[in-house]
């Protein structure tokens, strides 16, 4: 649900302050022209390592996206809770197209939380200032 919202394809109900930021990135978000294919749309924390043994992905997460998007959502996810460097997001979703799938990146953290909040519910205040302080960072991408 959350990822079809990201691309507008649906809407869905969340918390009210939810519902503002993400009209907010609605109003950002422009036509991409980026070729759609089967993208694993979670890789963060859903990638295995061990010594001598090739990385394994798990729990996979199919989405007909481009490429950009799945790099995009690690990105997000990589602002909001790994302390990621704006030097790390530029090079991996660059440009005005990185910066479109960045929006929709965070689109879809921001409204899958607010789905398992529910309607009536709210995001933890820790929650509500990453998101906030990651909303800032896309902003400035796209220069809204």
């Amino acid at each position: 649900m959350a990822d079809r919202v990201a691309w507008g394809e649906t809407t869905t109900e969340v918390p009210a302050q939810v519902e503002r930021l993400v009209t907010r990135l609605q109003a950002l978000r422009e036509p991409v022209d980026a070729r759609a294919q089967l993208i694993h749309g979670d890789l963060t924390g859903n990638v295995l390592f061990a010594p001598g043994h090739a990385p394994a992905i798990i729990d996979f997460s199919p989405y007909w996206r481009p490429v950009a998007y799945a790099d995009a959502i690690v990105m997000v996810d990589g602002l909001l809770y790994h302390e990621v460097g704006a030097r790390l997001v530029d090079s991996a979703v660059p440009g005005a197209e990185g910066a479109q799938m960045l929006l929709r990146a965070l689109i879809f953290r921001l409204v899958a939380l607010g789905v398992l909040a529910g309607p009536g519910g709210a995001l933890a205040e820790e929650e509500w200032i990453r998101f906030t302080r990651v909303f800032q960072f896309v902003e400035e991408r796209i220069g809204g």
